[in-house]
Parts: structure tokens; C-alpha cells; sequence
């Protein structure tokens, strides 16, 4: 897969970063009691310190979150930005600093500009109504409901004192073009600042951030399905809303018409109620909340293209060109369609944008389980840097659960999220969010090793060994409703299984499969690949001809249109749904539905398909089929086969199974990473050779060939 990396994207993608909470700051920015702003440690020469030994592993380019200056509605102050920079970077002319800006508005903006605050569904709509909640216990700073922000510090938990709670306004719209205006403003000033910066040669690029947690996601988007807090309400946001469906229709009444008779956006209901019907699912004569989930993504990358321009642009400022990025992507998160996250395509052709990043999986990830990412990382990879945010949780977080147990499940956790994304192509950033993390000489050497490896394997260019691929689609995620149980299945644990089979994986978009080679694959799995056209269609079943293909669920089912035989098109297979019997759920046999977040499928339509002679690899408990393969075409009407199911299909393909057990496996020409879950004795593959090793559970074994 051939990249066209600029020499500063190159750079991006081949050195490791770390990222520590220096500076981290309350966001919006408040003022504590004693006047000064809201930040979680200011024991800076502590911090100074777990920098420089990073500095001293090899890791000289950092990054942390660095105040913007914008304190209050058309007020600066740069005190903070300016304690930070000193803090990181006098005495240390080494380090490489890439600042997180995150472009939020401060609260008293929402109160001078009540018609482009974001509003929940059970807010208010008027004006007056919305500037008197500003400010208030009832203005949602954090886009959820939580107790107040807490912070493992090194002193114990620093907690705010402010719990947010029944928030009925969020911060900015980000429909707003007055916002985009405002933060582009604070940009430039921020950027002007660093420029005038003693440390201006140390300043590489900036890394956007606004919305949740600085993830560009949409406020309120992780909130329970259906509560209200998904979708922006406010005045400004339902105007442009209308404007972008009489833009795209041509005039208002054909908008009206195309919507049901109304501009307004659609209920959080409408776009994620539990669907019992196929149709329904597929939003069958729906349109309008098809143009929702396009409108919302299209607008978050109208700000983000806004917002990476600006950096572009700097050039005259530094003399030279700084990188531009963002958190962006977030397919595998079950909600994506209402975060904003599907305008995935604009922004690969965007030359603003040289990144894209996301935290690390959070499903799976402790030793012994494939770890992962949150978006189509490698397809990302193939214009744009991926950069991989790694916050392992070490045996030194102070948290009971959800982290290592020892030293020794640390060191795997390291040496699984390095050896991830240096088989992938992908750049990456060690991250301390809990101050301390990595706070040990033992673990400091193992990232010393690791950056070692890293520079060594510079001189050999990575290329894919994986002979299983996987496709996902974001484009499909935005022509149905949304389901909580479906995409937890196809988008997050059907990765993980596959990811477990025993053989290195890749992972495409859709829309890359007719552009990218794909002779090395003999085996390939389509996760939720439900809009396919009739041209499409044909290219694919030319393209897969010669592969053993598996399809999930109601594969092909929109073409463009909803039609149920649109999928034995596609896949040979007769789809029918199934009759729950009223409101008893039949449900999928536990080993199909492996959920971590303990919730059941309920809140979709189950099917099966018309056998017809095939081999039936797996029932439902009633009977009928749910996995069926009839010669080189397999179906699977659960959202995930389990990971012995994905191995045995990849053996029949003729792949090259390197660990026959449940084993991440991750690949390339230039290293071999083995991952078991369970304690493994006995024969790995290596370069078509069998190789005796002895792997405990949770632990590791890495060949650098």
C-alpha cells in the first residue's frame, strides 16, 4: 500500500511521542478561589521530570494540552499557556513540542451568544431562555453527566468541586459559524504568541481538539441512547439544519417534502429508537435522519478544515510548516453516526489535515486481549498519519480495575500498542493521564528498547504480511438508525475476535477495496457493509472471486434503496427475519455475543436465511440457521462469529494460521508479535517455519526478523 507522505507527515508517523498532563487545565477554563485558573497540578517540577526522562529514552517529541489564552469571551491571557511551555521546554532545547489546543468556548460565550449554544432536546429554544442558563449548574460542561472531573494525581485524586449534572445546554454548536469564527480568532492569536516564543523553533505543529474530552465528538454522545442529550437543538443549529436540506433539495418544499413535512431536526428517538423491523432499521423511507447524521458530520469538518488551515497557514509566522491534526474517525464507537465522525473521505482529501488520531480501543485492551483502535486506522494511514494515543493503564495507576496487574502485564501492554501500530505503518504517543504511569526505571527501559526498535526498523519499509482483511464502512453507519447491540457487535467485537484467530489482520474502508491491491487476501470479512450499489456490487463479486468471503447480517441490504433481496444479490443467500414471538427476546447462543459491556442485543431485528443445501455452521437456539457457508461464501446472521469460528474460516481459505489458538498476531515483514490470551506451549509459524514457544497467558513473544 503505497503512501505519499510529505517529510513532515514521515516524521509524524516515525517517532514516538509522549504526552503528560502538564498543563492540563479545567476545560472551560474557570478560576479557582484565589482568582487563578482551574489546573490539576501545577507541581510542574515534577512533571519536568518524567518529561525528561522520556526525553532520555529517546522520546524527544512531547506533547501536552497547552491553554489556548481564551479565558473569557473576547479575553486573553496567556500566564498558563506561557507556565507550561516554560516548564516542558527552557533547559530542555531537545524536545520537539506539538501542543493539544482545544478551541471549547469559555461559559460567559454561550451567554452573549445564546443562538449558537448547543441545546439538548428537553431545552429551552428560546434566546432569553438560553443565555439564563449559561453559566448555571444546568449548563452541561462536559457534554455528560458526571460527579465532577477527577484526575489521578500524584498527590491522590484531584476532583472538581463542580458536579454537572441535568444539563440542559452544552457549550458551543457546532453548527455555529459564529464559533468557528471566534475560536479561528483565538488561533491565530495563540499561534501569533508561539511564534514570538523564545521556543518557536521547538514548535512542530498542533494538534485540534474541541467537543468531548477534545475529540471533536458532539456534546452529549455518550449519554444512555434515547435520554435526550443526542443532537443539538439549539436556535442556530435547527436553522442550519434547514438550510442544508433546502440547499440539497433544491427549494424548501422539497425539502418538506423529502422530510416528512418538517425542517426540524430529528428526535433522539427517531434516530436510535430500538428497531424491530428491518425497514425500520434500515430507515426505509427516512430520509430525513440520513441527512441528520450527514449534516452533523459535514459540519464538524467544516470546523475542523477551518481550524487545520489556520496552522497550514502559519507558515509565514514560523518560517516553515507546522502539522495539523485532529482526533477524528471514531467508527467503532456504537454512536459514531450522531459524534460527527463520518465525513471520514472529506478529510483525507482535505490538505489541511496531516493526521488523525484517536485513543486506543477501550474494549479489550488489558494483557491478554488484541487491544485495538477506535477508527479504520491503516485505510486512514494510506493519505493521512494515523497517530495512536496509547493510554495503558500500568500496573502504577492507582485505579483497582482496568489496569495491569504487574510488572510483567505492563510490559505486555507496552509491547502489544507499539508493535500494533509499527506493523500498521502508524505513529503513536505514550500517554501518562494519570501522573506516573511510567514512573519506573524497569518500564523506562522497556520504552528505551522499544525506541531502539523503532529506529532500527526505519531502514527496512514496512510492508502488510496479513492475509486476512477485514472492511467496515462508515457510509452504512449513516443510513440506518442507530443500534447500541449492532454496532457494539460488528464494529467493536467482531475486530476483536478476528483480531484473535491466530494470523496478522489488516483492516480496510469500503470504498478502498477498488483502489488497493488485494491479491495477498484469501480471506475477507465484511463487518457492516449494508450500502452497496448494483455497480459495486459487481466489481466486488469480480474482486473476491478467488477469496473465501464472509458477510455479516444484512450485507448489501441498501442498493441504494431498501430491498431484503438485495442481500441474495450480493451474497447468494436468501435473508428473512425472524419472529421474536411478541416481546421475548430468542437471542443469540452466548459464545456469539461475548459482551464486555454487558448488554443484550435487543434493540435490533433478528434474522436468518434460506440454507439451501449449504453447510450450517452455527444455530440459533431455536434452530435456525445463523452461520451457513456454501463454497466460497460464508453468512453470518449474528453481528460477530467468535474467534475459533473466524480461525476455522481462515484455515479453509488457505491462510497461513501462525498460533493455533486464541492469540493476537501482529505482523509485518520486519517483526512477529505473539499475544495469547491463555498459556500457549507449542508450535508458532515463523517465515514457514515451525518455531517451539512457550507463551504465558497474558504475556508475550516478539520476533524481529
Amino acid at each position: 500500500m503505497n503512501r505519499k507522505y510529505s517529510e513532515l507527515q514521515r516524521q509524524l508517523r516515525d517517532t514516538p511521542f509522549f504526552w503528560s498532563r502538564l498543563g492540563f487545565c479545567y476545560d472551560p477554563p474557570r478560576a479557582g478561589a484565589d482568582g487563578k485558573q482551574i489546573i490539576f497540578s501545577r507541581e510542574f517540577d515534577e512533571y519536568r521530570r518524567v518529561c525528561r526522562d522520556f526525553a532520555d529514552a529517546g522520546v524527544r517529541w512531547q506533547t501536552t494540552i497547552l491553554h489556548s489564552g481564551w479565558v473569557a469571551d473576547s479575553k486573553y491571557d496567556y500566564t498558563l499557556c506561557d507556565e507550561t511551555l516554560d516548564a516542558l521546554l527552557d533547559g530542555n532545547p531537545d524536545i520537539m513540542y506539538m501542543p493539544r489546543v482545544k478551541l471549547n468556548v469559555p461559559p460567559d460565550w454561550c451567554k452573549n451568544h445564546p443562538e449558537d449554544t448547543f441545546v439538548y432536546y428537553f431545552g429551552p429554544r428560546e434566546a432569553e431562555e438560553i443565555a439564563a442558563l449559561a453559566c448555571t449548574d444546568r449548563h452541561d460542561y462536559f457534554g455528560a453527566d458526571t460527579d465532577g472531573y477527577s484526575v489521578n494525581g500524584g498527590k491522590g485524586v484531584w476532583r472538581d468541586d463542580r458536579v454537572n449534572r441535568g444539563g440542559l445546554i452544552g457549550l458551543q454548536s457546532f453548527s455555529s459559524r459564529k464559533w468557528v469564527e471566534d475560536a479561528s480568532e483565538t488561533l491565530r492569536r495563540l499561534l501569533s504568541h508561539l511564534s514570538e516564543s523564545k521556543y518557536r523553533k521547538q514548535i512542530i505543529g498542533v494538534h485540534i481538539a474541541y467537543g468531548m474530552c477534545g475529540e471533536t465528538n458532539v456534546w452529549g454522545v455518550w449519554s444512555p441512547l434515547g435520554d435526550g442529550h443526542r443532537g443539538d437543538f439549539g436556535i442556530n443549529a435547527r436553522r442550519n439544519f434547514a438550510e442544508y436540506g433546502i440547499a440539497k433539495y433544491g427549494s424548501r418544499e422539497a425539502a418538506l417534502a423529502a422530510w416528512g413535512g418538517s425542517l426540524e431536526p430529528p428526535t433522539p428517538l427517531e434516530r436510535e429508537a430500538p428497531r424491530e423491523r428491518l425497514c425500520e432499521l434500515f430507515l426505509s423511507g427516512d430520509q430525513k435522519v440520513r441527512d441528520y447524521f450527514e449534516f452533523t458530520s459535514a459540519t464538524n469538518a467544516d470546523a475542523i478544515e477551518a481550524y487545520c488551515k489556520i496552522v497550514k497557514d502559519a507558515y509565514g509566522l514560523f518560517g516553515r510548516e507546522l502539522a495539523a491534526g485532529v482526533f477524528y474517525g471514531y467508527m467503532y464507537l456504537p454512536q459514531s453516526p450522531n459524534a460527527g465522525h463520518l465525513a471520514i473521505e472529506r478529510l483525507l482529501d482535505s490538505p489541511y489535515v496531516d493526521f488523525m488520531s484517536s485513543p486506543k480501543g477501550y474494549f479489550r485492551c488489558l494483557a491478554g486481549d488484541p487491544g485495538g483502535e477506535q477508527g479504520p486506522s491503516e485505510s486512514i494511514a494510506l493519505s493521512k498519519v494515523w497517530l495512536d494515543e496509547i493510554d495503558n493503564h500500568t500496573h502504577l495507576d492507582r485505579r483497582p480495575d482496568g489496569r495491569a496487574r504487574d510488572m510483567a502485564e505492563s510490559k505486555t501492554l507496552l509491547w502489544r500498542e507499539a508493535v500494533k501500530n509499527l506493523t500498521h505503518g502508524q505513529g503513536f504517543w505514550w500517554m501518562d493521564l494519570g501522573e506516573g504511569w511510567y514512573d519506573d526505571p524497569e518500564l523506562m527501559h522497556e520504552i528505551r528498547k522499544l525506541t531502539e526498535l523503532g529506529e532500527r526498523l526505519k531502514s527496512k519499509p514496512h510492508e502488510s504480511v496479513a492475509e486476512i482483511l477485514l472492511v467496515v464502512d462508515e457510509k452504512s453507519l449513516g443510513s440506518m438508525s442507530i443500534s447500541y447491540g449492532l454496532n457494539y457487535g460488528l464494529m467493536y467485537q467482531l475486530h476483536s475476535e478476528l483480531k484473535l484467530c491466530g494470523a496478522p489482520v489488516d483492516t480496510l474502508r469500503f470504498t478502498d477495496l477498488f483502489t488497493q491491491p488485494l491479491d495477498n487476501y484469501k480471506l475477507i470479512v465484511f463487518a457492516n457493509c449494508f450500502r452497496v450499489t448494483p455497480d459495486e456490487r459487481e466489481r466486488l463479486l469480480r474482486l473476491t472471486a478467488d477469496k473465501l468471503v464472509v458477510w455479516h447480517y444484512a450485507a448489501g441490504i441498501l442498493s441504494p434503496e431498501f430491498d431484503i433481496d438485495n442481500c441474495r444479490k450480493l451474497t447468494g443467500f436468501r435473508l428473512r427475519e425472524l419472529d421474536r414471538g411478541g416481546s421475548d427476546f430468542i437471542g443469540y447462543p452466548r459464545e456469539y455475543y461475548n459482551n464486555s459491556h454487558r448488554r443484550e442485543p435487543n434493540d435490533f431485528p433478528l434474522i436468518t436465511f434460506d440454507a439451501d443445501g449449504a453447510e450450517v455452521l452455527a444455530r440459533y437456539p431455536t434452530g435456525e440457521p445463523l452461520a451457513a457457508i456454501r463454497g466460497r461464501v460464508c453468512v453470518a446472521a449474528a453481528p460477530c462469529l467468535n474467534a475459533a469460528d473466524l480461525r476455522s474460516l481462515a484455515r479453509r481459505a488457505g491462510v497461513d494460521i501462525l498460533c493455533d489458538a486464541d492469540c493476537t498476531v501482529y505482523a509485518d515483514n520486519r517483526i512477529v508479535g505473539f499475544f495469547p490470551k491463555e498459556d500457549f506451549h507449542g508450535q508458532v509459524r515463523l517465515c514457514g517455519r515451525e518455531i517451539a514457544a512457550d507463551i504465558p497467558a497474558h504475556g508475550m513473544k516478539i520476533f524481529e526478523l
